[in-house]
């Protein structure tokens, strides 16, 4: 039986699993930052690390594997294979059509270009996804079924995250990253019939998040919040929401804080919620 861990926040919010197959091979989502590297490494251990899928690049997710190939090119850990599909640095900074131009630099800008500093370190142990494909590691089945879609430039780096379901033989996770309400549209429409699962990684930590639609056709039975417990009982409308005018021109205006989304999955008859905040979480799945 595959085991998941749902790591708690070294670093605020950010967002880490690490999945243990029957034959004790590890499978690792984002990682979080540099500072949740050490807790990592201890529920990974010396097992082979088989795949290591990083969703979008947000320093909240990958800047603990960047500082690690960057440092040793992960000689901590045993690696296989990498597998991400991010926007194209070089093409996007020169799109002129975007409603907020100050927001998308500043998201082409916080992290990426650190990351392709160092991308070449494991070129050979990349796999850029395409949406369909599909792995399988020891009993472990992974299915992607989203990946960034072209103009998608309000919430740019949120709407470009690698959506996927993880199967075994007992149950099925869908992890959806950080995917907010422009790409959870699009990921409803052609996914849908897809996206039923036993549990959800909430989306971008339970707010500003995918619409309710996309939670419905999940039907999920528990959920993962990557999120601190402030951010577990933020309210509808927090302050950095409420001025609607910016909202409005920004094409940001279907956000809201994470009490929508609770009550959305009350609304599902959703019993059980595992929030980072209050601890690693261990799973037999």
């Amino acid at each position: 039986m595959a085991k998941l861990f749902m790591l708690t926040e070294t670093s605020q919010f950010m967002m880490s699993f690490v999945i243990i197959t029957e034959k004790n091979n590890a499978i690792i989502v984002d990682g979080g930052r540099q500072e949740d590297m050490p807790l990592l490494k201890k529920y990974v251990g010396n097992r082979k690390v088989k795949a290591w899928i990083l969703t979008h690049p947000h320093t909240d997710h990958i800047s603990g594997f960047t500082y690690e190939m960057g440092l040793n090119g992960c000689a901590d850990f045993d690696l296989d294979t990498v597998y991400y599909n991010f926007v194209d640095y070089d093409k996007l900074i020169k799109e002129q059509n975007v409603p907020d131009r100050a927001y998308f630099e500043y998201e082409l800008n916080e992290f990426l270009p650190k990351f392709n500093e160092i991308k070449n370190n494991f070129a050979e142990k990349t796999h850029i996804v395409k949406q369909g494909d599909k792995i399988k590691i020891d009993e472990v089945e992974i299915e992607f079924l989203y990946t960034h879609h072209k103009g998608l430039y309000a919430n740019l780096m949120n709407d470009s995250s690698l959506v996927f379901k993880l199967k075994t033989p007992k149950t099925s996770v869908l992890f959806l990253g950080d995917l907010g309400p422009d790409g959870g549209d699009i990921l409803y429409r052609e996914s849908r019939d897809k996206l039923k699962a036993d549990y959800v990684q909430m989306a971008h930590h339970g707010h500003m998040n995918v619409s309710m639609e996309v939670y419905q056709a999940v039907s999920p039975k528990a959920c993962f919040w990557c999120a601190p417990l402030w951010l577990y009982n933020e309210p509808e409308i927090p302050k950095y929401l409420e001025d609607t005018e910016y909202l409005i021109k920004a094409g940001r205006i279907r956000m809201y804080g994470t009490a929508v989304t609770r009550k959305w999955m009350d609304a599902l008859g959703v019993k059980k919620h595992y929030v980072s905040g209050e601890g690693t979480v261990e799973l037999d799945i």
